[in-house]
């Protein structure tokens, strides 16, 4: 890979009125001032100018509360982009590597200052590992030879384009609600996060470098010790054991089938109430779902702000794999949303992999042996068709297939592998305003 050896800094901020907007966009100028001298500028997409300070701040001056203004700065070792979207500030920073070591304390001070100001989001990291977790068009992955290329994950476009499936990656900024998932070198989390992840979730990670409480709710998450040391295989596997642990993967995805990875946690969305299952060992490390012998719950009601947590040992029983439950039609069910047209294998893997983490479950639960056990696919229609049953079964060779059920909008069929029982379903999408129910729709 070839390297840039720069370090990219990106801060998103949220601000109360016109008047901190603007004394923010001053700040910003004088922070960059500091570090480099500043050659030219230009906004939006205007003819670049060399840099006058007073052209500037008459533009900044002028700016209004619905204001939709890039300003973007060059200057030696560094450059540096800031977005205005009325009053909501969103900068990029890109910076030499001696340039940013030479700095590193005043510009951490001065991300931890604007985060616990109006901060919603930051991150600090290398920018080549930003670029080697991001960038999907392959044609764009020019800092990668093609032998490293072939070996990264990929997907289908919108565009029917293959191109990388960053998903897979560890370090991919990712979005939900607005607010950033990724894991990479330092992360900066504003208590709007905690809306969605409780709090505690962020306090008790486990294997990373610190992790710092700012002032007004903020946190400061610090995975490894240098930053351009990303590729060493520690600090990657501190990044992908992150993202694991908090998992993002679990909230949020963009290739269609999510990322194939048992749950370390998992997470519910009631109306306000956010609830959560980690999953660790006897030793209360992080593990996945199905080795998981001791289990920390947790209610949080954004609301109200009430927090309920509970430590439990003990095995999983079928709820905590089929959480919608019937007593009528003794059944219970669990569901996963697909588009496996955005798949090269057209959903192949997807489908063993969510079959077998539904199937291949050690519960001793007399209501697993009683009721039948239901695992939902929701694709789009035209997917229904496409279902590749020959090459699916032909992955399950080692289970028992039975009870085919073919229609124009639906497929079933019914697993058994030793003592275990599934049958599986596939629906449109159009089935999913009845996702709580637990009757058959195939039937």
């Amino acid at each position: 890979m070839k390297k840039t050896e720069k370090i990219y800094t990106v801060l998103q901020r949220k601000t109360r009125s016109l008047e901190e907007m603007k004394q923010d966009i001053i700040d910003w100028l004088s922070f960059l001032r500091i570090m480099t001298t500043i050659e030219n500028y230009c906004f939006d997409n205007e003819e670049v100018q060399a840099f006058n300070l007073a052209l500037i701040t008459k533009r900044i001056q002028g700016c209004t509360e619905k204001e939709d203004l890039w300003i973007k700065i060059k200057g030696q070792g560094g450059e540096s982009q800031l977005h205005i979207s009325e009053l909501t500030l969103h900068d990029r920073t890109i910076l030499d590597k001696d340039l940013f070591f030479a700095y590193q304390t005043m510009i951490e001070d001065y991300l931890d200052t604007r985060m616990v100001k109006n901060g919603i989001y930051g991150y600090i990291r290398s920018l080549d590992e930003y670029l080697y977790n991001n960038v999907e068009m392959i044609e764009k992955r020019t800092f990668e030879m093609q032998e490293e290329i072939e070996k990264l994950p990929k997907r289908y476009n919108r565009n029917k384009e293959v191109i990388v499936d960053c998903n897979q990656l560890a370090g991919y900024d990712i979005f939900f609600k607005g607010l950033c998932l990724t894991s990479c070198w330092k992360m900066y989390y504003s208590d709007l996060f905690f809306q969605i992840i409780p709090k505690p979730i962020f306090l008790e990670v486990q294997q990373v470098q610190s992790i710092t409480e700012l002032a007004n709710n903020v946190l400061k998450i610090t995975l490894f010790n240098d930053p351009f040391n990303w590729e060493l295989s520690v600090n990657q596997k501190y990044q992908r054991l992150f993202r694991d642990q908090m998992g993002y993967d679990q909230l949020a995805w963009n290739n269609g089938t999510g990322v194939l990875r048992p749950p370390y946690i998992e997470y519910a969305f009631v109306e306000d109430v956010t609830q959560t299952v980690q999953y660790q060992n006897h030793y209360y490390q992080p593990v996945e779902k199905k080795d998981a012998t001791y289990f920390v719950t947790r209610s949080y009601d954004g609301v109200h702000h009430k927090y309920v947590e509970n430590r439990t040992k003990g095995i999983l029983n079928a709820q905590a794999y089929f959480p919608w439950i019937d007593e009528k039609s003794r059944k219970m069910m669990n569901y996963r949303v697909l588009n496996p047209q955005m798949a090269l294998d057209g959903g192949l893997s997807a489908y063993e992999f969510y079959i077998r983490q539904f199937l291949e479950i050690n519960v001793l639960d007399q209501k697993y042996d009683e009721f039948v056990s239901v695992l939902r696919f929701y694709l789009p229609q035209e997917a229904i068709k496409e279902v590749p049953l020959e090459a699916l079964w032909d992955k399950l060779i080692d289970v028992n297939i039975s009870n085919l059920k073919q229609k124009e909008r639906s497929t079933r069929f019914d697993l058994q592998k030793a003592k275990n029982h599934l049958r599986v379903v596939f629906l449109d999408y159009s089935y999913l305003e009845s996702v709580n129910q637990t009757i058959d729709i195939s039937e």
